[in-house]
């Protein structure tokens, strides 16, 4: 089957990053998607970052043939890893997955941050960290490496009834910050667990989506398309919680944003999805049942 040209890549190294496409589907219902899932050699959290940088980039050579209008990396893992090789490396804009520390430290109190171990020793999260200690000094920002949950989760997120709590720190907590996608998933028992907030970035990368969407338009007509370097908004950061004053705003950037992605080809037969790499026939199920076929539940 012949795969259109032109659309909006989400790359993760297994579901995780579904929970991202879903948040971008919801905001451009018209717009024409491709889902590279590396399930192959998921989870990244343990992996070596020599490893991940090669299943990135094997990921975004298929990008670049494509010619994709521009890439998400739906994974915090491979966004800590590699984000900044890849912009170097390839022109279309490119955005990454950060954990939601900001928004999570406003009221300050104590920040638990649920991450993989690659992205808990990676410089660029502990530099997030850092800026946002600096911030809101009375927060006090904990990174957990919770080895072991997103393998977890992907082996398991079809059983409604399997206990992922074992994965967690057994600490307290004033907000959660989940800094992996596939976390996202169980969003209920993280709730309940800890018995506070829980942030996540999905909604931010949505918004910024269609930032970077409407701002590579009009930069079009001077050809130019360096990637754009914005994954942090030291305002605002990536939180799942809307902000009403940003409705107004928000509209009108849905709005223009609709109108570049219309331009897009679409394939009706497909309803402008497409799902790359080996794994793709696991992956676009787990779409149906995640997403699809529980709108009408």
């Amino acid at each position: 089957m012949r795969i259109p040209k032109g659309g909006i890549a989400f790359f993760d190294s297994g579901i995780g990053g579904l929970t991202v496409l879903n948040a971008c589907e919801k905001q451009f219902p018209e717009a024409l998607f491709y889902y590279y899932g590396d399930n192959q050699h998921a989870p990244y959290g343990n992996l070596p970052a020599k490893k991940i940088r090669r299943y990135v980039f094997r990921a975004f050579k298929k990008f670049h043939r494509l010619h994709v209008s521009a890439a998400v990396i739906a994974c915090n893992t491979a966004t800590a890893v590699c984000v900044d090789e890849l912009r170097r490396k390839f022109s279309f804009p490119i955005l990454g997955a950060e954990p939601a520390v900001c928004p999570a430290a406003l009221k300050g109190g104590r920040v638990v941050v649920l991450a993989t171990k690659a992205t808990c020793e990676s410089e660029r999260f502990q530099r997030l960290c850092q800026r946002t200690k600096e911030r809101f000094p009375n927060a006090d920002i904990c990174a957990y490496a919770c080895e072991g949950l997103a393998g977890a989760i992907e082996r398991n997120v079809h059983r409604a009834d399997f206990d992922f709590t074992p994965y967690l720190p057994k600490t307290s907590a004033d907000a959660v910050v989940l800094g992996c996608t596939h976390y996202i998933y169980i969003v209920g028992q993280i709730a309940r667990y800890f018995g506070c907030p829980v942030y996540d970035g999905n909604e931010g990368i949505a918004r910024r989506l269609s930032e970077v969407l409407c701002e590579n338009n009009s930069s079009m007509k001077n050809r130019d398309c360096r990637p754009l370097k914005v994954d942090f908004d030291p305002k605002l950061g990536f939180v799942t919680t809307k902000n009403p004053n940003d409705k107004i705003s928000q509209k009108i950037t849905n709005k223009r944003s609709r109108k570049i992605l219309t331009k897009v080809p679409k394939n009706k037969q497909t309803q402008g999805l497409f799902f790359l790499g080996k794994q793709r026939d696991y992956n676009k199920n787990t779409h149906e049942q995640m997403f699809v076929w529980l709108k009408g539940v």
